[in-house]
């Protein structure tokens, strides 16, 4: 298997700061809020472990509700830094996981979820950016996001790439179980 390619078993999903004002600021706030539900239900059948946080949670609110609704099991780590790292529970919780891919999303891409990865990279960890479950108020910043993050070794990643690898194989009780969540629109 080559080393880039997500694993089950080393994989864990990191969802940062999708919380309600932050939310209604988004563009294609819907077809993300789409994605990050897919990500959480696929970590939910595969067994890969779900880190959610939320910045200064009484200006931007909670995690949204649809994700809530997944997560369900999941208590938000709260923090005031914008990289995930300068919050000592989350790199402990992270530690504690013992998995050595992070698969990260959410809100907003040039600030909180830029930080945390590569802030997780220089860590060690291997780190999947999920593009079409991130984004920014503006283009212009998703954009200067995802590049820095590129040249700093990030792996681009999408919903559907994620969910496919680490799946690995079609025919299984959990593809048969994913496949009405990889479709829905």
């Amino acid at each position: 298997m080559h080393p880039s390619l997500l694993r089950r078993d080393q994989a864990v999903l990191v969802l940062v700061d999708v919380q309600d004002r932050l939310h209604a600021e988004m563009p294609r706030r819907g077809e993300v809020a789409l994605r990050l539900i897919k990500l959480a239900e696929a970590a939910i059948v595969l067994g890969v472990p779900v880190v959610v946080t939320e910045h200064a949670a009484k200006a931007f609110g909670p995690t949204i509700e649809p994700v809530r609704a997944v997560l369900g099991g999941v208590t938000p780590l709260q923090k005031m830094v914008f990289s995930c790292f300068g919050s000592d529970e989350f790199r402990q919780k992270l530690e504690s996981l013992r998995r050595s891919q992070v698969v990260i999303a959410g809100y907003e891409t040039h600030v909180c979820v830029c930080q945390t990865a590569l802030d997780a990279r220089s860590a060690g960890y291997q780190v999947h950016l999920v593009r079409d479950a991130s984004a920014s108020r503006s283009d212009a910043d998703y954009g200067v996001g995802v590049e820095k993050m590129a040249a700093a070794g990030i792996i681009p990643a999408t919903t559907e790439t994620v969910i496919f690898e680490l799946l690995e194989k079609a025919g299984t009780d959990e593809f048969r179980a994913l496949l009405p969540v990889i479709k829905r629109k």
